[in-house]
C-alpha cells in the first residue's frame, strides 16, 4: 500500500542513484518541467522464517 508521495528529496535521490551506478553527479537524462516523486510503500503483511 502506498503510504506517502513525496516530491520532497526525489532529485537528490535520484543522483544518489545515478552516483553509484553510472558514476555521474547528476541524473543525465531529466527532461523539461520533469518532476520526481517518491513513493513510500508501507507493509501489509511481514513474514519471517526462523527464529
Amino acid at each position: 500500500r502506498v503510504g506517502e508521495i513525496t516530491e520532497r528529496g526525489a532529485d537528490e535521490h535520484i543522483d544518489k542513484l545515478t552516483k553509484k551506478y553510472i558514476g555521474q553527479d547528476k541524473y543525465p537524462y531529466r527532461g523539461p518541467g520533469e518532476v520526481r516523486v517518491i513513493y513510500k510503500i508501507e507493509p501489509e503483511h511481514t513474514y519471517a522464517m526462523g527464529s
